[in-house]
């Protein structure tokens, strides 16, 4: 008998690794699910740009590759190489670039309604207002622009969400991501979409399961024609966290997903 498919759930911006019980009814093997966000006043802006532009975006990528390589050594040190890796939003980039690495050995690949590949014109406008966020930052000082932040949290978040999702579970994650911190979490953001989820994805060679959102973030087409072997599935009137908020059936899906691959030759 074959022993159960060993999982890695990556959340998403702002997010924390407490999403991954939503998908525990659908893997019956180990699961891991580290909380990978830069921790509150960790980043030191005394040599950060004063005004949005290329050093900036450089320094933003070097936040985001850190986190890369942070996770990677996480999931290596845990022993999970050779597991299914699942990501959330920008989790599911990060799996993706775990995915295409050999040393990773990922059994499958699962994007959870992921910017993957990243739409070219949602890069630049992420890079120009994170980019602005963290240069208020330097220019004002962290509690100013961390009351500014809150404020426009609606800006950020309101379009995630379907009009039927309302109650605990959303008001949970608007506050995680109101309170986040304005440096550390628009670094975060304004890094990752400079990944090149692109060219991982034509390195993968795991199968591939992508669940979308309605409305959600997932580029359809462009992943499709990215993978034409990608198992593509949109789950109706869900938005943005489907695996919060359309649980059961995402669980449902992944369950079908992570029993295939345990069955298959190439997993041992």
């Amino acid at each position: 008998m074959r022993a159960a498919l060993p999982a890695v759930f990556l959340h998403g911006w702002c997010g924390h690794g407490d999403e991954a019980e939503h998908l525990k009814p659908a893997l019956s093997g180990p699961l891991l699910a580290p909380s990978w966000m830069p921790a509150p006043g960790s980043m030191e802006l005394e040599a950060w740009p004063q005004e949005h532009g290329p050093a900036m975006d450089v320094a933003m990528a070097q936040v985001a590759n850190q986190i890369h390589q942070h996770v990677r050594h996480a999931i290596l040190q845990a022993g999970f190489a050779g597991s299914l890796l699942i990501g959330h939003s920008m989790g599911g980039a990060l799996a993706c670039l775990l995915a295409a690495d050999p040393a990773i050995a990922a059994q499958g690949l699962v994007l959870l309604d992921s910017s993957v590949p990243m739409p070219p014109q949602r890069r630049v406008e992420a890079l120009q207002r994170m980019g602005n966020w963290v240069a208020r930052a330097v220019r004002e000082g962290r509690l100013p622009a961390q009351a500014a932040w809150i404020l426009d949290q609606p800006n950020r978040t309101d379009h995630f969400f379907h009009p039927r999702e309302q109650g605990a579970a959303r008001a949970l994650i608007e506050r995680r991501m109101a309170h986040s911190p304005v440096v550390e979490a628009a670094a975060t953001l304004g890094g990752y979409v400079q990944w090149p989820t692109a060219a991982a994805l034509e390195q993968l060679r795991c199968p591939l399961l992508a669940l979308a959102g309605d409305p959600g973030r997932l580029p359809v087409a462009a992943l499709r024609q990215a993978r034409p072997d990608a198992v593509i599935q949109i789950i109706p009137n869900s938005g943005h966290f489907l695996h919060v908020f359309a649980a059961r059936e995402v669980q449902d899906l992944i369950k079908v997903f992570s029993l295939d691959l345990a069955g298959s030759d190439g997993y041992r």
